[in-house]
């Protein structure tokens, strides 16, 4: 028997209104939440339409899904992925075409989750669900046809799935936290571009979050056994507060410090907003874990991918030794119809109305401004006694900040980067 996807009736009268284009093919991203027993979908995104670049439009005219552009598709993916709280995944795919076109779908399937995935710091262990749901309704009849593939297994063959939509909306369990960084990353003599320090960054955070596996885990104030079956404290039964408290020396009682040689350092140092969302029929401690910790993970590494690609796209904007320049900060928006919330990150200079139109354009979701939750606090100054912590290396120092509004600090021999219209604090 074939895995069942219970559907938020929000996500039918999606696929009803993209039936009413009769366009000659749509596609889209299907998001939700995986467990052992059912998955849960929450969204049905459809995927942006491509600038032409001033070319006029021309009518697509698909004859197979070959030529559908995954690459777009894909990109589409990689964002929304960054706009989602742990937990939720996108599960798959959706396509709105004739019906003989409805066969082939697994390469899009293949290629949404490789672009979903890439640059994360976590991998799938066996208690994940990999398998991925492609979702095909017919423009001439409205018929569903769903069918499922592992993406762990190249040669894996299309299974039926149970595609069931809910009257009422489904309900998950909330788990967040606070968590404070302090993290130094060691940036090496070869490292001269920006897109060789980004590639460090991202070899310095994959070594941290290994680390992660050692750390105990407080939820609500408890120890709880990761096989335990009750994640909560039924103060809330839908809401829980987890702690990360990390080892200072390794089990055998010596110290993990390591010492090595490097052109500079790049310190990420402060408290981050963290969410995540797991089923809340009987949760097990296991998933909350894995849930948060995963969150932890995505919003650290999200936020350093998005600052080297404003940098890298927008060169640097400050030649002076020491300027800062903040990091986006996370922002937390209600999805119509479902009890969950999604994210965004967004820079000091961007307006609510930017992050109303990237989650349109994005996620296909009316945003109000006042309906924009601001994960940490929103401020342009530093508090007072903040102070600016450099590393003495060899040749040149480098630091990155991260305090509760998220503030990042590069301190280079010859430059430094920043948006130029973010105003350089002064420190005490």
């Amino acid at each position: 028997m074939g895995r069942s996807y219970y559907v938020e009736d929000t996500v039918e009268r999606c696929f009803s209104k993209l039936v009413q284009l009769q366009k000659p093919y749509i596609t889209g991203l299907i998001v939700g939440l995986c467990s052992s027993q059912r998955d849960y979908v929450i969204l049905a995104v459809q995927t942006p339409q491509k600038d032409s670049h001033g070319e006029p439009k021309k009518k697509p005219v698909v004859s197979k899904l070959d030529e559908i552009d995954e690459e777009w598709v894909s990109l589409h993916a990689s964002q929304v992925s960054r706009m989602l709280p742990g937990g939720l995944l996108v599960l798959g795919v959706f396509l709105v075409t004739s019906p003989d076109l409805s066969k082939d779908s697994q390469n899009i399937v293949f290629t949404v989750e490789k672009s979903s995935m890439k640059n994360r710091l976590w991998a799938y262990d066996d208690s994940d669900v990999t398998e991925r749901v492609a979702v095909h309704i017919c423009s001439a009849t409205r018929k569903i046809t769903c069918r499922t593939f592992d993406v762990k297994d190249p040669k894996s063959t299309a299974k039926p799935a149970d595609w069931k939509y809910q009257s009422s909306a489904l309900s998950f369990l909330t788990v967040e936290c606070n968590v404070c960084v302090d993290l130094t990353i060691p940036i090496s003599s070869s490292s001269s571009s920006h897109q060789d320090q980004q590639k460090s960054t991202r070899t310095g955070l994959a070594k941290w979050a290994k680390e992660l596996d050692d750390a105990v885990i407080l939820f609500n104030g408890q120890f709880k056994d990761k096989d335990w079956e009750n994640v909560f404290v039924p103060v809330d039964p839908f809401m829980c507060a987890v702690s990360f408290l990390s080892q200072s020396v390794s089990a055998d009682g010596r110290s993990t410090a390591l010492v090595q040689a490097c052109k500079s350092s790049l310190s990420v140092r402060g408290v981050v907003r963290c969410r995540a969302y797991i089923q809340s029929n009987k949760p097990k401690v296991k998933e909350a874990l894995q849930a948060i910790k995963r969150d932890f993970l995505n919003t650290v590494s999200d936020r350093c991918e998005i600052l080297f690609e404003d940098i890298v796209l927008n060169g640097p904007q400050n030649e002076s030794e020491t300027s800062s320049t903040p990091l986006p900060q996370r922002v937390f928006v209600h999805v119509g119809g479902s009890s969950v919330m999604l994210c965004d990150y967004a820079f000091g200079d961007e307006s609510a109305e930017d992050l109303q139109n990237r989650f349109a354009e994005m996620l296909d979701q009316d945003v109000r401004p006042d309906g924009i939750e601001f994960a940490e606090e929103r401020t342009c100054g530093t508090r007072p006694g903040t102070s600016l912590n450099c590393c003495d290396v060899q040749m040149a120092s480098a630091i990155i900040i991260m305090i509760i509004y998220i503030y990042i600090y590069i301190s280079v021999c010859s430059r430094s980067t920043r948006r130029s219209s973010v105003e350089t604090p002064s420190y005490i």
